[in-house]
């Protein structure tokens, strides 16, 4: 077991003062179990080392099945990651017009002038950056879907300020609106969007392995043809069912990370906007296993990352605060361990040993 991160005896007034500006009315703190998942060996672009992840989550086996997944990949030669895009953070404000040839000209000239919305964004903030403006028409409505970096934060505030900055100047622009709102739904916050999955929000995060056979059979007691199979009938179900994902189980293994590291816990459903992929190699008796994660909205500065566990649990990984890369390491760290899980998950089901696991957690 990993030593470098016990979490701090903080008492009330620490955090009464620590988290001034996360929450109103502060009684006290909910106290949510933290277990350390590791080692895990990754091989990313900023994330390159052995990890000891601590999860937060009230739920038995999560970490246990974690540490199992962990196992399979470091056995298997460790796990790639990369984080391959960074998407930005949205806020999407729409404006209505009188008629619908007001709002298609609107709309023209913001994609063809939108860089001039730089200077007002970014003057109220020190770390965004405007990477992108797209507007989508809805009859005489405009949502206009801008895009900020916002360097290490998470930047769901940051990128509302910022917005409201560009609102201003887009007010005073011909043809002009008769009534705006800051935000209309096409942002895609805290929710599972295909917009996002196709243009990006947060950052897209892919973890891999390729695991041999012998290693599923013996840690796992299962046959890499069950855990392809069992895959396909994921995703063909999700396909009947309407969902959007293949994946078996991020929504146990992100919140956990985001708890403990000071996440917006909120963002978990875009966040979990997620594919897994698995293809059998027969003749190498090789399964190369990724999960694909293209909208992991995390930071390592601003929200709770500053609260004392948190902050704790953010520097045993070597991400905490603002220096370069840290929250694409925190990304990558969140894609491998999901890839763990997915793992032993899929794992346990083929082994017929999934409710068992539960069943005996609940009897100690």
């Amino acid at each position: 077991m990993d030593d470098r991160f016990t979490v701090t005896a903080a008492g009330f007034a620490t955090y009464e003062e620590a988290s001034r500006r996360n929450v109103e009315r502060f009684i006290g703190t909910a106290q949510v179990p933290i277990g350390l998942a590791g080692p895990l060996e990754i091989r990313g672009q900023a994330a390159r080392g052995t990890y000891h992840v601590p999860m937060a989550t009230t739920e038995g086996t999560i970490v246990a099945s974690t540490c199992r997944g962990m196992r399979v990949l470091n056995d298997s030669g460790g796990c790639e990651t990369r984080v391959t895009r960074r998407g930005g953070i949205q806020r999407a404000p729409v404006f209505r017009f009188g008629g619908y040839d007001d709002a298609i000209e609107f709309a023209r000239r913001v994609e063809a002038d939108w860089k001039q919305l730089a200077a007002p964004m970014e003057a109220t903030t020190r770390h965004g950056k405007l990477t992108d403006v797209r507007c989508f028409v809805q009859g005489q409505y405009v949502h206009v879907r801008l895009s900020i970096d916002p360097g290490q934060a998470s930047g769901q505030n940051m990128v509302s300020v910022a917005a409201a900055a560009a609102v201003e100047l887009l007010r005073t622009w011909e043809p002009q609106a008769e009534r705006v709102y800051m935000e209309g739904g096409l942002s895609g916050e805290k929710v599972s969007s295909n917009l996002n999955v196709l243009l990006g929000r947060g950052r897209a995060a892919s973890a891999r392995a390729v695991i041999p056979g012998d290693v599923l059979r013996e840690t796992l007691r299962a046959e890499p043809s069950d855990l392809v199979e069992l895959y396909q009938l994921y995703t063909t179900s999700n396909l009947w069912a309407g969902t959007k994902n293949s994946h078996a189980a991020l929504i146990n293994v992100l919140p956990a990370i985001f708890i403990a590291t000071g996440q917006d816990v909120a963002a978990a459903p875009g966040s979990c906007m997620a594919q897994t992929l698995i293809r059998y190699d027969a003749a190498e008796d090789t399964v190369d296993w990724q999960v694909l994660c293209p909208n992991l909205v995390v930071g390592t500065v601003g929200g709770g990352t500053a609260l004392p566990t948190q902050a704790e649990a953010l520097a045993s990984l070597g991400c905490a605060g603002p220096g370069e890369g840290n929250a694409d390491a925190l990304a990558e760290i969140c894609a491998a361990t999901a890839l763990a899980s997915e793992v032993s998950f899929l794992g346990a089901i083929c082994a017929q040993e999934w409710v068992a696991a539960h069943a005996k957690v609940r009897k100690r």
